[in-house]
């Protein structure tokens, strides 16, 4: 069974993701897809650097992220410049929700946008917790209150799995992150603080389009 390496430092960077966050939100309130999914390659590569743990997740993510950047870079690459044109377009033409050959961008989206719930609600977690505070409690409650309702058996077990294996907080911050303690404390509060708008603005876009629950 895989388990969290203490003893090897990582050098996950916070800096870069409040960075991307910041620039998500246009002058005219339209969340660009390009620092979206910038936030979210190196959120991925922190499930990367856990090694074997949460190596599904990172799969995973990447898969979802690489689908976005297929239409990103396909013919209609115009109406997928952000979250609002490119749910626009795909509800417009009736493609919002297809699976195959290519999954659809909207359909992709909601399945991040689950995602970040989870982390934006895991690092208000970490903010507020002990720095001896397992996380692999507190993962775990964070992860009953978002994700839990979304995955299948399957899923649900291997998230268990993984969380399990997740170490006390200044442990999990001092062995993967490339700032100290502090550094990374002040960052994940205003990670917190640029990303939540973020969220609300996708979570607004999929409401009024019907589609929070169509999956």
């Amino acid at each position: 069974m895989a388990t969290f390496n203490k003893d090897k430092k990582h050098d996950f960077n916070l800096e870069i993701v409040l960075d991307s966050f910041k620039k998500c939100i246009s002058e005219d309130q339209k969340v660009i897809l390009l620092e979206y999914l910038s936030a979210y390659h190196e959120l991925c590569r922190f499930f990367k650097l856990t090694g074997q743990i949460f190596n599904f997740v990172a799969r995973d993510l990447e898969k979802k992220m690489k689908a976005i950047e297929y239409h990103l870079n396909s013919q209609h690459g115009n109406s997928y410049k952000t979250v609002q044109s490119m749910v626009a377009f795909e509800v417009q033409n009736k493609t919002a929700l297809v699976k195959h050959p290519h999954a659809a961008g909207t359909r992709t989206l909601i399945r991040l946008h689950q995602a970040l719930e989870f982390i934006l609600a895991f690092m208000i977690r970490i903010r507020e917790g002990d720095e001896h505070e397992l996380m692999s409690k507190l993962a775990w409650e964070v992860y009953i209150e978002t994700l839990y309702q979304h995955h299948g058996w399957f899923t649900r077990k291997l998230a268990a799995l993984a969380v399990y294996m997740l170490p006390t907080k200044k442990q999990l911050i001092d062995v993967m992150c490339k700032h100290d303690y502090d550094r990374v404390m002040e960052l994940v509060q205003q990670v917190v603080e640029t990303g939540q708008p973020v969220y609300n603005m996708i979570q607004e876009v999929l409401k009024s389009n019907d589609l929070l629950h169509a999956l």
